[in-house]
């Protein structure tokens, strides 16, 4: 009974969440235009009705997809109720117990649409809402004694959409993450979305200080590669370059210093410090500055 109560509630929220319909996000407004040169509401909707359309159910599942605006809706709801893998399916069943037809608006003038859901593509929309996963509970705890209450679902919601390995130390990571952040800052979700995309990159955490900063290398390596280049261009052409064995830098400089900002900003936060590179010239090798002496040491080697 307990089951079936969670589950028909967890599927009467998401139908009080879509009974007003959808709102097409800039991302799939634009995947819409350019996939399908600005269709009008009646051009989309005879692509939609076309079962032989080869695109139709890609573009279905995209509109029906379960953005984190919705999500922060039911996370208190997954919080409190110890959903199973097991339930997806019965969530389904309440949830399509109906036929599920949800409208769609544009954001622009163009107007609304109706769309009759089909039981697949509602089933990967139950999926990616990641019913089952427990959060950690110090993580949890964390969150709600330290971090800013404006945004605790937000980070809750990406939390729970992350795949990276829940080790002992990648929670204590996160931990001490949220408890130094300043989590009401303008950037702090720039923060968070590296973070958690870092720690899905990483196949050892036994010394996470040690990876970010061999992570801020990658970056300062490639954005010099790609001042060299761009360099290297005032002189000569590309295709010339190219001849030569030199290879384009495709890295975007200004996303790259970003990053590294970002590493630096996270490093002192968690662990009270980060390090400092300069490349050599000519060379691929890297000089840590750790202390004034280490500044004074390579103004020497400099002169």
């Amino acid at each position: 009974m307990a089951t079936r109560n969670k589950c028909k509630s967890l599927a009467d929220k998401i139908l009080e969440i879509i009974d007003d319909g959808i709102t097409l996000s800039n991302d799939v407004l634009h995947y819409i235009d350019s996939t399908f040169s600005n269709p009008t509401i009646e051009e989309l909707e005879d692509l939609l009705q076309d079962d032989f359309n080869c695109e139709r159910d890609s573009l279905v599942e995209l509109l029906f997809f379960p953005d984190e605006t919705l999500q922060h809706r039911l996370e208190d709801l997954l919080e409190s109720q110890n959903f199973e893998q097991e339930d997806e399916k019965k969530v389904l069943r309440y949830l399509c117990r109906n036929p599920l037809v949800v409208s769609f608006h544009f954001p622009d003038q163009r107007g609304s649409f109706r769309l009759e859901i089909p039981g697949p593509i509602a089933h990967q929309f139950i999926k990616r809402l990641n019913i089952a996963k427990q959060l950690d509970q110090n993580l949890l705890s964390t969150l709600e004694n330290s971090a800013s209450q404006k945004y605790k679902n937000q980070f809750k919601v990406k939390l729970r959409n992350s795949r990276f390995a829940t080790t002992a130390n990648a929670v204590q990571f996160l931990t001490a993450f949220f408890k130094r952040i300043d989590t009401e800052s303008e950037d702090v979700f720039k923060c968070i979305d590296f973070t958690l995309s870092f720690l899905e990159e990483l196949k050892d955490d036994s010394d996470i200080f040690s990876a970010l900063m061999t992570k801020k290398k990658f970056y300062l390596k490639h954005l010099k590669r790609a001042e060299k280049f761009e360099h290297q261009l005032q002189s000569s052409n590309i295709e010339t370059l190219m001849l030569q064995g030199k290879v384009a830098a495709f890295i975007n400089k200004n996303e790259a210093k970003k990053k590294m900002e970002i590493i630096d900003r996270i490093s002192q936060a968690v662990y009270g410090k980060t390090e400092y590179f300069e490349p050599l010239r000519e060379r691929e090798e890297f000089i840590e500055l750790r202390s004034e002496e280490d500044f004074r040491n390579i103004i020497k080697r400099l002169k």
